[in-house]
C-alpha cells in the first residue's frame, strides 16, 4: 500500500520519499510552513504501554534553512541522492522511548545548507546565500 504525502515542493517530496521506510507505516508525512520557510514534520501514534501512562503522539519536525530545498532543486541526481542519504543518516539516530512516560515526544532536526555542503563537498557556489 503507497502512503499518503501531503506535500507538494519537489525538495520536500524527494526528502520524505527517501525517509519514508524510517517511520511507522501509519505516519502522516505533511509539508508545514510557507515559503521560504517550508518544513516537513511526520507523526504518528502509539496505543501506550500497558497500566503506565505515557505519550501516545510521537513525531520529528524537519527544519529547513532557506536555501537548503534550492539547493537541493538545482542539485544532479547524484547529489540530490546524497543528500537525502546524509538526511536519512542524521534520522537513523533519532530515539523514542515509547516506554517512558516523561520521553520527549517531539524531536525537531535543523538542516543546514552548510552541514549539507560540508558532508558531501558540494560547492557552495551550486547554491547562493539567500539575505
Amino acid at each position: 500500500m503507497m502512503r499518503t504525502l501531503n506535500v507538494r515542493h519537489p525538495s520536500i517530496r524527494c526528502i520524505a520519499e527517501a525517509l519514508l521506510d524510517l517511520f511507522p507505516s501509519g505516519a502522516d508525512v505533511s509539508e508545514i510552513g510557507l515559503e521560504p520557510a517550508l518544513c516537513l514534520f511526520v507523526s504518528w501514534r502509539t496505543a501506550g504501554t500497558a497500566n503506565r501512562p505515557g505519550n501516545i503522539a510521537w513525531g520529528v519536525h524537519y527544519r529547513f534553512e532557506a536555501d537548503v530545498l534550492g539547493m537541493i532543486e538545482r542539485a544532479p541526481e547524484a547529489a540530490r541522492r546524497q543528500i537525502c542519504e546524509r538526511l536519512r543518516e542524521m534520522s537513523r539516530h533519532l530515539q523514542f522511548d515509547y516506554a517512558d512516560p516523561d520521553a520527549v515526544s517531539l524531536l525537531v532536526v535543523d538542516v543546514s545548507a552548510d552541514a549539507l555542503r560540508e558532508q558531501r563537498g558540494l560547492d557552495p557556489a551550486d547554491s547562493p546565500r539567500v539575505p
